[in-house]
C-alpha cells in the first residue's frame, strides 16, 4: 500500500519535472529564434512569432523573449506596442 503511494508521487514528479524542462526548453528556441530574426532585421516576424508563442502557451514569458520583442518594437518605432509588452 504504501510502496504503490509512494511510486505514484514519484511518478508525478517526474511528470511534472518532464514538462517544466519541456517548457524552459520552448522558452528558449523561442527566443533564439527570434535573435536571429532580429539580427535579420526581419523585426515584424520578430513580433508574429512573439504573438503566436503567446496565444499558445499559459506560461509567462522569459526575459529573453521579451527582450526580443521590446527591439524589434524599438527597431520598427512602435512605441505602443512596447508599452503593452513591458
Amino acid at each position: 500500500m504504501i510502496s504503490n503511494i509512494l511510486v505514484n508521487n514519484y511518478l508525478r514528479f517526474v511528470l511534472l519535472a518532464v514538462r517544466r524542462l519541456a517548457s524552459i526548453q520552448s522558452n528558449v528556441n523561442i527566443g533564439d529564434q527570434m535573435k536571429i530574426l532580429n539580427d535579420n532585421k526581419q523585426y515584424k516576424k520578430v513580433l508574429e512569432l512573439f504573438d503566436e508563442f503567446n496565444e499558445k502557451t499559459i506560461d509567462k514569458c522569459s526575459n529573453w523573449i521579451i527582450i526580443q520583442a521590446l527591439k524589434a518594437c524599438t527597431q520598427i518605432c512602435d512605441v505602443q506596442r512596447g508599452l503593452k509588452i513591458h
